[in-house]
C-alpha cells in the first residue's frame, strides 16, 4: 500500500479539518471567557454588562436630596461626587466610615413598577436605598473582584415611583452606576 493511498478522501479531509477548527476555536472561547474578569460572578450580568459598555450620561449627584438629579432605569449613569462632608443625607448611611477624603452623593432613583432591582456600580463602596424616610434593606450583593463593568451589584425590593440612592465613603469623585430589573432568578 502506498501512503498516497491511505490518505483520507478529500471530503474526508475537510470534514476533519473543519472539526479541529471547531474545537480549537471553542478553546479559545472557554479561555477568552476566563479571562475576561466580568464572568464567573454569582448571577449573569449580561444585561449591566451591556449598559456598562456603552457612554454614560453625566451628571453631578446632588449635595443634598433638594439637588438630587433623577437617574432612570436601564440607562448608564456616570455620577460626579462631592466631598462627603458637604453631603446631606436623608438618613446617616447605614454602614458607619471615616469621612476623611470620601465623596459622596445623592440620586432620585424613578422606580416604574415594583419589584426587584439591581443598583449596579464601577467601584465597590457604600449605597444605601430610603424611601419614605426609611432605608430599604438590599436582598442580595454581589461582585466580581477585578471587574468595572461592573464591580458591584446589590438586589433591592423597590416600590414603584421615586427613591433615594444615597453613595457614601466613595475613595473617587465619580461612579458609573445603572438601575436594572433583576432577573427572577437573581433573588
Amino acid at each position: 500500500m502506498t501512503p498516497r493511498s491511505r490518505a483520507l478522501p478529500w471530503p474526508a479531509v475537510r470534514v476533519s479539518m473543519l472539526l479541529s477548527m471547531l474545537l480549537l476555536s471553542g478553546a479559545t472561547t472557554v479561555a477568552a471567557a476566563a479571562d475576561e474578569p466580568c464572568t464567573g460572578g454569582k448571577w449573569d450580568i449580561t444585561q449591566e454588562h451591556a449598559l456598562f459598555s456603552k457612554p454614560p450620561e453625566a451628571i453631578s449627584a446632588g449635595h443634598d436630596l433638594a439637588s438630587a438629579p433623577v437617574m432612570k432605569a436601564q440607562k448608564m449613569y456616570e455620577l460626579a461626587l462631592s466631598p462627603q462632608s458637604g453631603v446631606t443625607f436623608i438618613l446617616p448611611p447605614a454602614k458607619k466610615m471615616l469621612a476623611d477624603g470620601a465623596f459622596a452623593g445623592l440620586v432620585h432613583m424613578q422606580v416604574p413598577a415594583a419589584g426587584a432591582y439591581r443598583v449596579s456600580l464601577d467601584q465597590g463602596f457604600w449605597i444605601d436605598v430610603v424611601g419614605d424616610q426609611k432605608f430599604i434593606e438590599s436582598t442580595d450583593f454581589g461582585g466580581v473582584p477585578g471587574c468595572t463593568a461592573p464591580r458591584k451589584v446589590v438586589i433591592f425590593n423597590l416600590p414603584a415611583g421615586d427613591v433615594v440612592l444615597q453613595l457614601s465613603a466613595a475613595t473617587k469623585d465619580h461612579v458609573r452606576v445603572t438601575l436594572t430589573p433583576a432577573p427572577a432568578a437573581a433573588h
